[in-house]
């Protein structure tokens, strides 16, 4: 078993506290809004609106965070705080390194773009539709499985990755 840390970007890392301190300054001015209505329980309710939906976002990506990619003898693992994502090596066609104009036009369908990192669905022209399981936006390692569904993972040293995966199941078409 081998594990590959997935390392937030700078700019999900950006994007990450920049909510958070979005929903510190819309708590306090809403609490603001609400001393001055006179204890108005309808200001503090609308005012504890946008800081609840916030956190309550932050919290469910920290939980779906790609923390690591795990190999070992029979699947990859895509570990995360909440259900792991679990690939059998009988499920994957191909694995490869993904070129630098590759996800050139991608875009977010259905998903989180940049909140503890990039997961969800996306989509572009080339590739079609595929999930993301992402922590930057490059060294993208595409994961072709056998059902014809794409997944994107980024773990921090995708050469590594790669020839481990070749050397503990070399039947996977692996390309770099």
């Amino acid at each position: 078993m081998k594990k590959f840390i997935s390392s937030l970007d700078q700019t999900s890392y950006i994007i990450t506290w920049s909510i958070i301190a979005l929903a510190v300054v819309i708590f306090f001015a809403g609490f603001y809004a609400y001393k001055k209505s006179g204890d108005e329980p309808l200001v503090l309710v609308l005012s504890a609106l946008g800081p609840i939906v916030l956190g309550g976002l932050v919290i469910i990506m920290y939980f779906l965070k790609p923390l690591s990619v795990i190999v070992d003898n029979n699947s990859i693992t895509i570990e995360r705080k909440f259900k792991p994502v679990v690939i059998r090596f009988s499920e994957i066609k191909t694995v490869r390194l993904l070129q630098k104009g590759e996800m050139k036009g991608t875009i977010r369908t259905f998903g989180n773009g940049g909140i503890f990192g990039y997961t969800g669905l996306y989509y572009n022209k080339t590739m079609g539709s595929m999930t993301w399981y992402c922590t930057q936006r490059k060294k993208y390692i595409l994961v072709e499985k056998t059902n014809n569904k794409k997944l994107i993972i980024t773990p921090d040293n995708p050469d590594d990755f790669i020839q481990s995966l070749r050397s503990i199941n070399p039947k996977i078409g692996i390309s770099l």
